[in-house]
């Protein structure tokens, strides 16, 4: 199944890549964690380090393709004029549930020019904070969970994610360079897209 979006493009396929994934952690919501540029306070009062920020290209109008329920993942996908889809699964043909917590900034003070959620449920949401960031916050099982961001043309974004209150960087996948990314080297990460 294609994940849900409003155009077509060329496809890949990962959701073996999924299963093949490690293990999730324990699922369950969590207070009191928080995001920062370099670590996560997890309440425990110690510092939880996701490793220095980093850069990877985001391949314009190239699309992922996974089926929901197979494995925990976070996906990202851009389309040419400024249009970034986010969105989340989980083991919930396992019984599992995931908490997502994502953070996502347009770079270089770029605005948020629309948001749009898609098939969140009753505790699930997404709007746009500090400034122009949007938190998307979701407890995802066997379906799908995300929203559509709008920036301007060419803006690249930082995307820095929790999957139950820990660095969920390992969950995230994206096509870059032509290839299909299973995981990110640091969280948050910076996605800059290809030529459009």
């Amino acid at each position: 199944m294609k994940l849900p979006r409003m155009s077509a493009f060329s496809s890949l396929r990962c959701w073996s890549l999924l299963v093949a994934s490690a293990p999730l952690l324990a699922c369950g919501y969590g207070h009191g964690h928080s995001h920062s540029d370099d670590y996560y306070d997890d309440g425990s009062g110690t510092p939880v380090f996701c490793g220095d920020i980093e850069e990877a290209i985001i391949d314009t109008d190239e699309a992922l393709e996974v089926d929901p329920g197979v494995g925990a993942g976070a996906f990202v996908e851009y389309e040419s004029g400024g249009t970034y889809f986010v969105t989340t699964s989980c083991d919930g043909n396992d019984g599992a549930a995931c908490f997502w917590d994502i953070l996502v900034t347009p770079l270089d003070g770029a605005p948020v020019l629309g948001l749009s959620p898609f098939d969140l449920e009753g505790d699930d949401s997404v709007s746009i904070s500090e400034g122009n960031s949007v938190r998307f916050v979701a407890t995802t099982g066997i379906d799908f969970d995300g929203f559509t961001l709008q920036t301007d043309p060419g803006v690249g974004i930082r995307f820095d994610g929790l999957l139950d209150q820990a660095c969920g960087n390992r969950y995230l996948f994206w096509v870059g360079d032509g290839a299909l990314h299973s995981g990110a080297p640091s969280n948050p990460i910076d996605l800059v897209p290809s030529a459009e």
